[in-house]
């Protein structure tokens, strides 16, 4: 894990964003397609979820609300607070300055709160399994902007955080309007 974060850190960081965003976006169209192909009533089920979110206020605020309040809030509650007090917690069980645990309990978390948006306890749980790589991906961005020299973790995963919701709410607003 050293090595990748090490050689991560040296990556350009529009760089970073712009392949992890692509790796969103490919295997969330992925992911959902298979689950969407297991289960055609949980597509509704997203589009009813998503719908609500938009059709509860204004446009142009469930448009900041998702784009940029959202991101903000949860990179700032998931991949700032929680990440770091879970690390400080496993360096001290296991004595090692290792970020997997964190990575691992960060994902698990952020993915399995949004899970907590549907009725159906079983659509929640399909849902949550599709934004695993997303969380994943929100995380390792995190732990890299920690480790590298002048990083901005919270800045950098809510603009990453930002660009994965930019494909929802634009199909979203383009159906409301």
């Amino acid at each position: 894990m050293k090595q990748i974060l090490s050689l991560l850190t040296q990556v350009n960081r529009s760089k970073l964003i712009l392949v992890f965003w692509a790796c969103i976006v490919i295997t969330d169209l992925i992911t959902f397609e298979l689950l969407y192909l297991i289960e055609p009533e949980f597509e509704l089920a997203v589009d009813s979820i998503y719908a609500e979110m938009f059709s509860s206020s204004p446009l142009i605020w469930s448009i900041i609300e998702f784009l940029i309040v959202a991101p903000i809030l949860e990179t700032l509650i998931f991949q700032f607070i929680i990440l770091l007090i879970v690390k400080k917690f496993s360096d001290w069980i296991s004595r090692s300055n290792s970020w997997i645990y964190s990575l691992l309990v960060t994902s698990l978390l952020f993915s399995f709160v949004h899970a907590t948006n549907f009725d159906n306890n079983y659509y929640g749980l399909l849902y949550a399994l599709a934004l695993i790589l997303s969380a994943f991906s929100f995380t390792i961005l995190a732990i890299v902007e920690i480790e590298r020299e002048n990083g901005h973790p919270i800045l950098y995963v809510s603009i990453l955080h930002g660009l994965s919701n930019l494909i929802p709410t634009i199909s979203l607003s383009l159906a409301i309007s």
